[in-house]
Formats: structure tokens, sequence, C-alpha cells
């Protein structure tokens, strides 16, 4: 029959332990109360400046918006309904996309009536369909003037924010007042008959939105961490008190028992012992913990760093053009290869309405995300101020004034543009403190005529227009400091004087291609070093578009598109473009129509010379002068006669014209003058 085990532990030992779990766990719930009670203090304070940062945020892009349409009511009469139609309203779009805001609209305020009447509005993503069938231009709503919108009447111009529930939201507005517009016929800003009230909108749903998002995104995450730092306090609680301390009494309890066996006895100061013990146990464990957090901290921060890096560089790849394009009158390249640490290197180019083609190189300041948007903005900018045939200066000017508006973070993008205008083989530059760019002609000239100061931190600045002559050959180089100052294992720079040695070099050897000459040559010098900076170059190759453009068709007015879309190709000004389709047309009908008993063949030659433009029409058909009794537009019959119209449209808008009958061939030759095109630049 088996003993029964009997439990030595002594009562007093089992009350000491009891005694260590109770004090673990009172000091554990009392830790866990303070840092419950502290989280409460800070989310409450968190809640208070979150909703206040992103209610500024919000003001401050209405008031952006707000400026912008300012901006664009000072520029063009809001009162034009074609310039309504043709420039506003798309701009108008641009910007509510732009600023994200639900609704902008521009209205001219009755004071007495408290009235106000609906001159021009664009709608949002989030714009109510109640909203888009009663305000449209025109609309007259009574009584809605506000106090805040008569403040905005007074010339409140910094922008005034209201809280408003209007009949179709409950909304955030932002009124600014316009009082007057460019009159291009005066060239003098005139004031508006009365001045106009700005408006730009957005739901507040969509900021509390936002705000209810951010701020459940931060309670998780402190709830979070506030279970991780008890759980941590208990372990450390448990690790460095309890178990020492259990520890400690088992070693007490041999000693009492050897002591009775007679034997030596420990020493008694062993309070002082388990001090030191304790103290080189803490050091131990804090030492081990603040080593594991600076790994755990050091891995997030890294971790962080590389996915913003990531998300930066697929952004700035995202808004480069191809690497490679050609066009009738130039051969584009671009490269760009982004450091470990992206900054915000950018190229862009474009071919404009008109012809002409628009090239641009920058860099911004500071590194990442922010870079990569600030970029981002950078190139829409552009975008917009070149296609309003600005040139490189004012397009400079505006990008400046809107990029220093709103840059809180106090960035700034060095800036150089340029536009080819290949009719007058001539380039217009302007530069915003970027490295100075190099023509590769004759000799290499660097494009050093035009200064100024980078853009983005300063409105008001003025930048410089400066022009060069072109040759078919010549090679345009833009390039960002990433190239020059690029570093080899020994810490030397590639420098700005190899550059000019090696352009110079793609002059003597005529290299077809002169970025993957300079790339391969930088590639050589750094042999694998650290890439400190983003590497962005862009070359544009001059070629001279064919003098004559030669169309073969069908005598069928189905081939109509086909002379259009060959006309509007060319690099010419729009008004130019529409005359010579007007009178192109009129004659090829008239072919279509009477040539020929069915249906022959047409050739339509357009030769380009420097002061004017040769439409000719070659056709097989019957003899005839199409010259010869043209009636004035004073003499023609319009009830009774049949055609004869068509030719005195043709002819009155032609500078002269010229017919013959050679080869059983009718030749008829219309000439337009380029004046056209030069009074569009110059109203420009």
């Amino acid at each position: 029959m088996k003993k029964k085990q009997t439990d030595t532990t002594k009562p007093e030992q089992k009350t000491k332990e009891k005694r260590f779990h109770t004090l673990f766990a009172q000091i554990g719930l009392l830790m866990l109360l303070i840092i419950l009670i502290l989280d409460g203090a800070v989310l409450m304070l968190t809640y208070k400046i979150s909703y206040e940062n992103n209610l500024k945020i919000f003001e401050d892009q209405l008031r952006g918006a707000a400026k912008a349409t300012v901006h664009y009511c000072e520029t063009y009469n809001i009162y034009d309904d074609e310039v309504n139609a043709e420039k506003i309203d798309p701009l108008f779009d641009d910007i509510s996309d732009l600023f994200s805001v639900t609704y902008i609209y521009v209205i001219e305020p009755d004071i007495e009536t408290r009235s106000e009447t609906y001159l021009e509005i664009s709608f949002g993503d989030e714009a109510s369909e109640d909203a888009k069938r009663t305000r449209f231009r025109g609309v007259t709503v009574s009584g809605k003037l506000n106090d805040s919108q008569i403040e905005a009447y007074n010339g409140n111009t910094g922008g005034v924010i209201l809280h408003e529930v209007t009949t179709f939201d409950d909304a955030l507005i932002c009124y600014m007042p316009c009082t007057r517009y460019f009159d291009t016929e005066k060239d003098e800003y005139v004031n508006y008959k009365k001045p106009l009230i700005v408006a730009s909108e957005i739901s507040i749903q969509r900021v509390n939105a936002r705000f209810e998002k951010q701020f459940l995104q931060i309670a998780i995450l402190t709830l979070t961490v506030t279970l991780v730092i008890a759980g941590a306090f208990a372990l450390l609680l448990y690790f460095k008190v309890t178990k020492p301390v259990r520890v400690i009494n088992k070693r007490m309890s041999r000693f009492v028992t050897d002591r009775k066996k007679n034997s030596n006895k420990l020493d008694e100061r062993g309070s002082s012992e388990f001090e030191q013990m304790s103290h080189s146990f803490n050091t131990m464990s804090d030492e081990i913990n603040s080593y594991i957090d600076d790994i755990k901290e050091l891995h997030r921060v890294r971790h962080m760093q590389e996915a913003e890096l990531d998300i930066a560089r697929e952004i700035q790849k995202g808004l480069l053009k191809p690497e490679h394009s050609e066009i009738a009158t130039a051969e584009i390249r671009g490269y760009m290869d982004p450091a470990r640490d992206v900054g915000g290197d950018l190229y862009d180019y474009c071919q404009l309405d008109d012809g002409k083609t628009f090239v641009a190189i920058a860099d911004v300041s500071g590194k990442g995300i922010s870079a990569s948007l600030f970029m981002s903005r950078a190139i829409t900018l552009l975008h917009l101020y070149a296609q309003m045939d600005y040139t490189p200066a004012r397009i400079l000017e505006e990008y400046n004034n809107t990029l220093a508006s709103q840059n809180p973070n106090g960035m700034f993008i060095t800036t150089f543009i340029a536009i080819w205008d290949p009719v007058r083989g001539e380039m217009i530059y302007s530069n915003a403190g970027h490295n100075i760019p190099y023509v590769l002609s004759d000799r290499l000239i660097p494009l050093d005529q035009s200064h100024g100061v980078a853009a983005g931190l300063f409105e008001g600045e003025k930048y410089e227009d400066a022009l060069i002559t072109l040759k078919e050959g010549d090679t345009l180089f833009l390039f960002t400091d990433g190239v020059n100052e690029a570093k080899n294992a020994g810490g030397a720079f590639y420098s700005t004087e190899r550059l000019e040695e090696k352009l110079t070099g793609c002059i003597k050897t005529q290299s077809p291609d002169t970025l993957t000459a300079i790339l391969s040559d930088l590639r050589d010098f750094t042999q694998g070093a650290v890439q400190n900076d983003d590497i962005t170059m862009l070359t544009m190759k001059i070629k001279n578009p064919p003098k004559e453009t030669v169309l073969r068709l069908r005598s069928n007015i189905e081939q109509l598109p086909s002379v259009k879309q060959t006309i509007f190709a060319l690099p010419l000004g729009e008004d130019l473009k529409r005359t010579i389709y007007l009178a192109a047309e009129e004659i090829f009908v008239n072919i279509c129509s009477y040539a020929y008993e069915t249906i022959g063949d047409v050739v339509i030659k357009l030769c380009q010379e420097q002061d004017k433009i040769t439409l000719t029409f070659i056709d097989g058909g019957k003899p005839f002068d199409p010259t010869k009794d043209v009636l004035e537009i004073d003499d023609y019959d319009h009830e009774h006669a049949i055609g004869g119209l068509g030719r005195y449209l043709a002819f009155s808008i032609a500078e002269s014209y010229h017919y013959e009958y050679t080869d059983e061939k009718n030749i008829l030759s219309l000439t337009f003058s380029r004046e056209v095109q030069d009074d569009d630049q110059k109203n420009a």
C-alpha cells in the first residue's frame, strides 16, 4: 500500500507566495488603470487637435480653389459667353478636379434685394442632381444673399469661410470677391459693372467622414499600443519581481534546511547581495529591452521609409512621358533614373495645338512622397499654362504664383521650359533656377540668356524670355544636377566641365544619340558607386517638317475628313488652319460635284514657304476656269442662283489665286499669307 504523499511546504512559505501573487495583481491592475486614464486624456486632446487640423486642410483647399477661380475671372470677362464656353468652363472644371471641391460658382449679388444671379458654375463628383438641375448660368435666387457673402462683396480678398446649410447640402463654403477683368482690346484691367462673388463649396459630410476615419485609426492604434504596453508591463513585472522573489525564497528555504543540519550559515548580509543582484538583473534586463526596442524601431522606420520611397518611385515614373517620341518637327528622348532616396526630378514634353513643341525639365527639393506629389502638381500646372498660348516666362510666372500660394512645406522646384516653333525656326526659353542647358549645333551653345529664381517659394517673381534660332540637326540637351554632381567611388564629381567636353565630342563625332552617349560616359565614370540623386536628361533633335504635303483622293465628298485631318496636322496657327480648310472644303466639293461625270482622281498639294502657304488642286475633269465670272457678294442672287457662292468665299479669303489648264489637267492654286498666324501669336 502506497504511502500518502505529504506536503512539506511550510505554512509561512505558502503565505509569502500568495502575497507575491496578490502584489503582482494589484500593481498590474493599478498600472492598467493609469494607462487607460492617460489614453482617455490623449484621445480627448487628439480629437480636438485632429478636428481643427482636418477643418483647416479643407479651408485651405477651399481658399485655393476660390483664389484660382478669381484668377481666371480676372483673366477673362466672365460675361463673355464665347469665352465661357471655350476657356472658362474647362478651366473651372480643372480647378474643381484639382482641388476636389463639390461646387465652384460665380454670382452677381444684389445687395438691396439680397438676391444672387449665377454667372458660371462647375460641379464636382459629389454634386447633387438637384443642384445640377437648378443651379445654372443665368438663374437668380432671391433672398439668399447672407452677411458673409456681403463681407466678401465688400472686399475681403482673403476669403470668408462659412459653415452653411444650403438647399442641397450641409456645406463648408469660401466666398471671395472679384472686381475686375483684363480687357484684351484695351490691354488693361477694367472693373466689372459691379463686384462679383466667387464661391467654392465642400460638403461638411465629407469633412466629417475624413475626420472620423482618421480619428478611428488613431483610437485603434492607441488601444493597440495600450494593450501591448499593459501586456509588456505584466510580463516585466512577473519576470522582474515575482519570479526572482520565488527563486530567492527557494534559496532561503534550502538555507533553513542546511542550517538544521549544522551546516555553515550563509552570510546574513544577504539583503545587500539581493540588492546588487536585483540591480544587475535590472541593468541587464533594461539593456536587453532597450536593445530590442531599438532594433524594432529601426526595422519599423526602415520599412516605412522603403514603402514610402517605393510609392514615390511609382508616382514619379507614372507621371513621366515615354522615353522616345518622334513628331514631324523633332525627335525627343528622355531618361530618368531615380536614386535610392527618391527626389523629384521630372521631364515633360507635348505638341501644342498650333504645331509648336513644349519641353520642360525640373527638380523638386526634398525627397519621398511629398516631393512626388509636389512634382505632380507642377506637371499639371505646366500643361495647363502651356495650352493657354503663354510665353515661357509667363508660364513660369503663373506656375510660380500658383505653387507658392499653397506650399506649407516650403518646397521649391527649379524649372527650365522651352517652346520650339518649327515655322520660324526659333525656340523661346525661360529658366527658373535650373541648370543651364545646351544646344549642340556647329558648336556647343549654353542657354544662359535667361535667369530666375526657383519656383514655389515667393509669389510675384518675374522671369524673362530668351530666343535662339535652330536648324535641322541641332539638338537641345536638358539635364538635372544628378548628372554633373554624380560621384565616383573616390568621391570626385562628374562635373559640368566633363559634361561640356563630352557634348563637344558628340558634335565632332556627329553622334546620332546624344543622351545615350552621355549616359554611357556617366556610367563609366561612376562604375557602380552609390547614386545619391536622380539622374534625368532630355534631348530634342530638330527636324525640318516636309515642305510639301500631297494628298491623293477620289472625287467623293466622303473624303473631306481626310482633307481636314491633313490640314489640321500642319504646324500652323489655329486661325490659319481653319481659313485654309474652309477654302479647301469649298473647292473640293465643287470638284466632286461638277468635274467628273462619275468619280475621278483629285490631287491636293500643300506647299509651306517662309511667308505663305500654297494650296493646289489638280483634277482630270472637264476644263473649267473657276476664276472667271466670280460674282461679288452684292451681285449674288440668293433666291434664284445655283452655285458660285463657294468660289467667291474661297477666293475672298485667299491672298491670291491662279488657274491653268495643262496636260489635260485643271490646276487651281490658292495662296495664303502666314500673317494670320502671326496676328494670333501677337494677340496671345
